[in-house]
């Protein structure tokens, strides 16, 4: 089904034509004339299937668009018993034109008297509306935008599919090795530190050399998209990146052997209430933008930045990481539609259906920045429908306490939430900021994240 589109009536109800079609190619109006008993537009090839004895009258068209690579193709059986159908019934003015391979879901209006806002809803989707937290008045000044979210929401967190040139595919095949045996052979004592966005993530020890790695175990149920996962993890070699060492597979589980930071993600720390310096935000800010401005020019995407993907150790050391959401981007295909990611850190233009590309991820930084300095990402006291709705129609809300930050923090906080994507900068000129260069070193961040878990 495509986009949902809503369309406000001059009455008093706004329609919503939510299953219109997009992008259809009209070529052929075939009507039928009950005064001459014949069909009206109807090509000579369909017509010579017409039911004997019925006149086979048609308007030519013009010989310029009858080439042989835009003829009518042969009718198929289907097509043949309904011109023999229609044919004898005068109520039937026009079939042929109507859009193929699509089919009417539903109407929605907008209705101040309902509860929601909106009349001729599917239940899921009322449903969905009722427990979001998104309001009759909400609906009513943002139709369009509701009508976004809730597409989203139907939609949901769909792994990334694979649009990728011929010479990018062969890059990916080359990337993945699987080696089917039993990892338990070379690695045990495993405890679970978490989960991603594709799997659960356990601490295991290399049994001969008593090194520690994160271990993350998927079902390899769909293998194409954990394949793209790993060959990206592997196309993205960089000290900033989450690096893979193995991958194997056994008992229809998938098995990828990655760095293990033994500080845990962004997010734990940031649950200690800690209080942030400047200089080791910025310190983390430039990590993460010298790991997604080489992610980007390498043609690809992360699309799931927010502090559970950003990996810290206790030598000062920060990776980005779970590439479950990751695409690739080629020459031919530089922006996308997919909607993946999450809600909290989602760019508007994403949330919105529209085309996107690697400014998403920059935006996602700069609602980790937010996290840093205030604790949460906004609106993080909504649900999260409500929160993409304002995400959708407002962008993201200044710091609560402005005055509490620098001129440069803030500036550089802008750029990156800049609602307008022309306007938001990229990593890799966002590495140029004056922020940036407030950083600090890594042994002194190395010293606060330490100080921050107890440690000396």
């Amino acid at each position: 089904m495509g986009k949902h589109n809503v369309d406000e009536a001059p009455n008093e109800a706004a329609a919503t034509d939510v299953s219109k079609a997009t992008q259809v190619n009209h070529t052929l109006h075939v009507t039928w004339d009950p005064d001459t008993g014949t069909f009206q537009g109807l090509p000579k090839k369909w017509a010579k299937h017409l039911p004997a004895g019925l006149s086979s009258a048609e308007v030519q068209l013009p010989r310029s668009t009858t080439a042989k690579e835009v003829a009518p193709p042969s009718p198929k059986r289907k097509v043949k018993k309904a011109l023999a159908d229609h044919a004898n019934d005068s109520n039937n003015a026009s079939f042929i034109s109507k859009p193929f391979n699509f089919e009417h879901k539903f109407k929605v209006k907008l209705d101040p008297r309902s509860s929601t806002g909106f009349k001729g809803l599917p239940a899921k989707w009322r449903t969905m509306l009722k427990a979001s937290g998104i309001s009759a008045e909400d609906v009513s000044e943002n139709p369009q935008a509701v009508m976004d979210v809730l597409q989203f929401g139907m939609e949901g967190l769909r792994p990334p599919e694979l649009l990728s040139a011929a010479k990018l595919r062969r890059e990916q095949a080359k990337a993945v090795v699987l080696v089917r045996e039993n990892p338990t052979k070379y690695y045990g004592k495993a405890k679970r530190l978490g989960s991603g966005a594709s799997g659960i993530v356990y601490s295991m020890v290399e049994k001969t050399t008593k090194k520690k790695f994160a271990v993350k175990v998927t079902s390899a149920e769909h293998p194409d998209s954990i394949r793209e996962e790993i060959s990206l993890l592997n196309m993205s070699k960089h000290p900033n990146v989450i690096a893979c060492h193995a991958t194997y597979i056994w008992d229809d589980r998938i098995w990828i052997v990655m760095d293990c930071m033994d500080a845990g993600d962004l997010t734990a720390l940031l649950e200690k209430r800690v209080q942030w310096e400047e200089r080791h935000i910025a310190y983390v800010c430039k990590q993460m933008l010298l790991a997604l401005s080489f992610v980007h020019r390498s043609h690809r995407l992360h699309r799931d930045i927010k502090s559970d993907n950003v990996l810290l150790d206790f030598e000062g050391n920060v990776k980005i990481a779970d590439f479950g959401f990751a695409a690739g981007l080629t020459k031919e295909t530089r922006d996308r539609r997919s909607v993946v990611g999450t809600p909290y850190w989602m760019a508007p233009e994403l949330i919105r259906g529209l085309p996107y590309d690697d400014k998403v991820d920059v935006w996602s930084l700069g609602i980790t920045v937010m996290e840093m300095c205030e604790g949460d990402p906004p609106y993080m006291q909504f649900e999260p429908m409500r929160a993409m709705l304002r995400i959708a129609t407002e962008g993201a809300p200044p710091l609560c306490q402005p005055d509490k930050w620098s001129r440069a923090l803030k500036h550089f906080l802008g750029t990156t939430l800049e609602v307008e994507v022309g306007m938001r900068s990229s990593a890799e000129i966002l590495l140029r900021h004056p922020f940036i260069r407030c950083a600090s070193t890594k042994s002194e961040f190395a010293k606060f994240v330490r100080r921050s878990y107890g440690r000396r």
